[in-house]
């Protein structure tokens, strides 16, 4: 399963508190004056200046997740603790750790319920993972459309995260992040059996991301759904794609599927 595509938006806001060299000293205040006060997030002490830079860095799952947990014992007050558990469930999702991921990426949400980062983590993970013969298959696709939802509401409101940001990229950002709850709506709808609900939220997530291995995963959701015409309609257009790896894929989702849509009809 692949990782979320979205850029962590809280996380492009907290780099320049932490990321940029300290300032030269400021001249002497008048005697008397109070010191200015620092405002919004940011790190409290060098050390944690520190931390925070080299966990975000770190590019091994295993890693990330020790220095999140470090970083959240030795710095339990910090500002940026929502932000830290959701690099750790990250982590433990492009590890297929399910179980953890939620259980952090619920941890990070309890301290930021408006992060969209977080609700679409959650709801990718129990949209995916989900599956028909499970016990608590409707309290997870519940869960799936109350997140997915709740993100397109946060990601509809959500203000730019740095003054300086591009419009354009903003607009890209939000638009991903949309692809992605659609995504996960479409894959509960399918599993709902409710499929023209999920044709509908599959065709906003393609038109928002026109991204070949989504439509591989659309492809299979349907496949698993037995609705092959469906799922070789999808691969067709995975198949167009200039990567040549995708498209193997592609063409072997379609054969195969192919072949189980004529042994259903047998």
């Amino acid at each position: 399963m692949r990782r979320i595509a979205i850029l962590f938006v809280s996380l492009i806001a907290a780099l320049p508190a932490f990321c940029q060299a300290p300032a030269a000293a400021p001249a002497a205040a008048p005697a008397g004056a109070a010191a200015p006060a620092v405002t919004g997030p940011h790190p409290k002490t060098p050390a944690e200046n520190a931390a925070l830079i080299a966990m975000f860095k770190d590019t091994d799952a295993d890693k990330q997740i020790k220095d999140a947990e470090d970083f959240l014992t030795t710095y339990p007050d910090t500002d940026y603790k929502a932000q830290v558990l959701l690099i750790e469930a990250q982590a433990y999702n492009s590890k297929r750790d399910y179980p953890k991921a939620i259980v952090t990426g619920e941890k990070s949400l309890a301290d930021d319920p408006s992060s969209f980062e977080t609700l679409l983590l959650l709801a990718d993970i129990y949209s995916r993972t989900a599956k028909p013969t499970d016990l608590d298959l409707n309290d997870n696709l519940t869960k799936a459309e109350k997140y997915a939802k709740e993100a397109l509401a946060d990601i509809d409101k959500a203000a730019k995260p740095k003054a300086d940001l591009p419009d354009e990229q903003w607009a890209q950002i939000k638009a991903g992040g949309q692809a992605q709850a659609y995504l996960a709506l479409g894959f509960t709808a399918v599993l709902r059996k409710q499929y023209d609900d999920a044709k509908t939220d599959f065709t906003k997530s393609i038109t928002l991301n026109p991204d070949p291995l989504t439509m591989l995963y659309v492809g299979r959701s349907y496949a698993a759904a037995k609705r092959y015409d469906d799922a070789i309609a999808w691969d067709e257009k995975a198949s167009t794609s200039p990567n040549d790896q995708i498209k193997k894929y592609a063409d072997g989702d379609k054969a195969r599927f192919q072949a189980m849509k004529k042994q259903q009809s047998q």
